[in-house]
């Protein structure tokens, strides 16, 4: 209907090339690896998982994030191009959430984000919430990003770069 290639990345010319990742993940080799069966087909859009997940699309979620982001530290980030799920979309919910820092967090400073000196994307984060806009990239933000991505997670699970703990945060922990 739009003409796009595809919904998950409103840039790509091309669909994403999903019949590699199932041709890999079909070679015996690949499954006795992963330890997988070796009679388990892999789909790249399975009907039955489909017609299983049904009833998940398009419901919220929030309530899991504000259950938490209450708990433990939250990492959520979209890809700029991302139609499907996109940056608009998620901080529309935001907004909404029922969490004692979600007008702290609203109010922090979008912050730049660079790799290796070049712009990967922007981060915004108060105390345990943080939302990460990464550059260039769709709904698959590791296949579009993959180094942007892996320095992202590394940095937020190891506490560092701009994900580093405030001093008002080591009292939260």
């Amino acid at each position: 209907m739009t003409g796009l290639a595809t919904l998950y990345d409103f840039t790509r010319q091309i669909p994403y090339q999903d019949d590699i990742v199932a041709e890999f993940l079909s070679n015996p080799e690949a499954k006795r690896a992963l330890g997988a069966n070796e009679s388990t087909v892999f789909e790249v859009c399975s009907d039955v998982v489909g017609e299983v997940l049904n009833d998940d699309v398009m419901r919220s979620v929030r309530y899991m994030v504000e259950f938490l982001v209450k708990k433990t530290r939250v990492l959520l980030y979209q890809g700029q191009c991302d139609l499907r799920d996109g940056v608009v979309s998620t901080v529309a919910w935001m907004k909404g959430m029922e969490w004692e820092g979600i007008g702290e967090f609203l109010d922090a400073e979008r912050e730049v984000w660079r790799v290796d000196g070049k712009l990967a994307g922007y981060v915004q984060r108060w105390k345990r919430l943080s939302h990460v806009v990464v550059m260039n990239a769709g709904h698959l933000v590791p296949t579009d990003q993959p180094i942007n991505s892996q320095v992202m997670i590394e940095d937020w699970v190891l506490e560092k770069g701009l994900f580093a703990a405030l001093e008002t945060e080591t009292q939260v922990k």
